[in-house]
C-alpha cells in the first residue's frame, strides 16, 4: 500500500552552512546594489515547482474504477449465462439453444473486453502513479533548496547592515527583503498543501491499482479456469468450485474500490 510521507516543515530542513555561505556571497550580496533583483530572488524554485504539481489524472482512476464495477455485475450476471440447461426436441427446433449458445459467446465476448479495457487502463494508471513519484521526488529536492534559501535570507536580514557602510537613511532594503521572505514562506505553505493533494490523489490510485493486480494475476485465471473445467465436465463438484472461484474474486474486487484509510497510511 502506497503510503503519504509527511512533509518536514521548511523551517526544520537541516542545511549545510557552507550551502547558506554560498547563496549569501553568490545571491543575496549582489543584490545590495541591485535592489530590483530582490522581487524574484528564489522565484525560480516556486515556478519549477508548480510545474511538477500534477498529480495521477483522476479522470484514468475514475475509469478503471467504472470497469471494475462493470466487471464486478458482469460476473455477478455469470450464472444466467454460465449454468448447464438441457433443451428438449421442441426448444432445439425453435433455435432457443443456438440463441442460448449464442448469448454465451456474447457474454463471454463482453466480459473478454471489459477485462482487456481494465488491463491497459491498469497499466496507464501504473506509468502515471511511477511518473507522480518521480515529480514527487524532484519536489522534495525544489523544497530542500527552498529551505536553504529562505535560510540564508533570514540570515542575511540580521547581518548586512554590518559590513554595508554609509548606508542611506531611506533605504529600505531590509523591510523588503522581510516581505520577501515572508512571501517565499507564504508561496512555499502553497505549494506544499498542492503536494499533499499529489500524494493523496497518488496514493487513491496507487490503492485501487495494487488491489485489481492480485485479482488480474491471480484470481482472475483462477476463475477462467475453473470456468473451462466447468464446461467440460459438468460435475457439481466443477459447478462449486466455479461459484466459490466468482465469489472471491467478487469480493476481492469490491475490495479494491474502498477508499484505503488515511490514518493507515500517513508516514
Amino acid at each position: 500500500m502506497a503510503q503519504i510521507d509527511v512533509l518536514i516543515p521548511i523551517q526544520d530542513i537541516a542545511a549545510d552552512p557552507s550551502e547558506i555561505l554560498s547563496i549569501k556571497r553568490n545571491e543575496l550580496v549582489p543584490l545590495l546594489n541591485d535592489q530590483y533583483r530582490l522581487n524574484h530572488y528564489a522565484d525560480q524554485l516556486i515556478q519549477a515547482q508548480s510545474v511538477l504539481l500534477d498529480g495521477v489524472d483522476p479522470y484514468l482512476t475514475q475509469q478503471l474504477s467504472q470497469t471494475i464495477e462493470k466487471i464486478i455485475q458482469a460476473l455477478a450476471d455469470s450464472k444466467k449465462y454460465l449454468k448447464k440447461r438441457k433443451f428438449n426436441a421442441l426448444q432445439k427446433w425453435l433455435g432457443i439453444d443456438l440463441d442460448y449458445g449464442s448469448s454465451q459467446v456474447e457474454y463471454y465476448r463482453h466480459l473478454d473486453h471489459l477485462l482487456a479495457k481494465a488491463g491497459q487502463l491498469s497499466h496507464k494508471l501504473q506509468v502515471e502513479i511511477q511518473k507522480s513519484q518521480a515529480r514527487f521526488q524532484q519536489l522534495s529536492g525544489l523544497r530542500e533548496q527552498m529551505a536553504k534559501h529562505i535560510q540564508a535570507a533570514d540570515e542575511f536580514l540580521h547581518e548586512y547592515p554590518q559590513f554595508v557602510r554609509n548606508q542611506h537613511p531611506l533605504d529600505n532594503f531590509k523591510e523588503r527583503l522581510s516581505k520577501k521572505i515572508q512571501t517565499l514562506r507564504t508561496l512555499q505553505a502553497s505549494n506544499d498543501i498542492a503536494i499533499t493533494q499529489m500524494q493523496l490523489s497518488q496514493q487513491l490510485s496507487f490503492s485501487l491499482l495494487d488491489r485489481f493486480k492480485e485479482a488480474q494475476q491471480v484470481l482472475i485465471p483462477a476463475w477462467q479456469y475453473h470456468v473451462q473445467q466447468s464446461n467440460r465436465a459438468h460435475s457439481s463438484n466443477d459447478l462449486e468450485k466455479l461459484d466459490s472461484s466468482r465469489e472471491k474474486l467478487i469480493k476481492t474486487l469490491r475490495k479494491s474500490l474502498e477508499k484505503p484509510s488515511k490514518d493507515n497510511n500517513i508516514n
